[in-house]
């Protein structure tokens, strides 16, 4: 019984955070505090609650590890957001212009990424497939964020 509780808190607490994928951790720490504020059902409240928490490690493991994450939904290692369907225009799109046709370096690499990362200061998204420097490859490859486009 205690593990349908768990399961049960972890669907809405994953629900909860589908809802603010978007947002920065600040930002969907407030609305979190918001709906708290709010909240008188305790079941709910406990799935804000571990919504809460979560995002709190995350925060605090990103500003040690990981500090070019924005919004919660680019936390690495989660499958909390893989089936969150995003309407409009994400952070990816704003990266490319499809006006003009993009030259490719001769000595770019094609590369798959693994996790999300930052390439020159770009997000770029895991299951992308980008062209970078050959020095860009072999470092994303060798900490395991990409691998080589087969």
């Amino acid at each position: 019984m205690t593990e349908d509780i768990n399961s049960g808190i972890h669907s809405a607490r994953n629900r909860i955070l589908q809802e603010y994928a978007e947002l920065s951790f600040q930002d969907a720490l407030e609305s979190i505090n918001q709906d708290l504020m709010k909240e008188k059902n305790k079941g709910k409240r406990l799935a804000l609650l571990s919504a809460k928490s979560w995002v709190l490690r995350n925060k605090l493991y990103s500003a040690l590890h990981d500090p070019y994450i924005y919004s919660i939904n680019e936390v690495e290692n989660t499958d909390i957001f893989d089936e969150v369907d995003i309407e409009g225009e994400s952070a990816l799109d704003s990266l490319f212009d499809d006006d003009e046709a993009s030259e490719v370096d001769e000595d770019s690499i094609d590369v798959k990424i693994l996790k999300n990362t930052s390439i020159n200061g770009n997000k770029v998204l895991k299951g992308s497939l980008v062209s970078v420097t050959e020095e860009n490859a072999q470092k994303l490859i060798s900490d395991g964020k990409a691998e080589l486009k087969t």
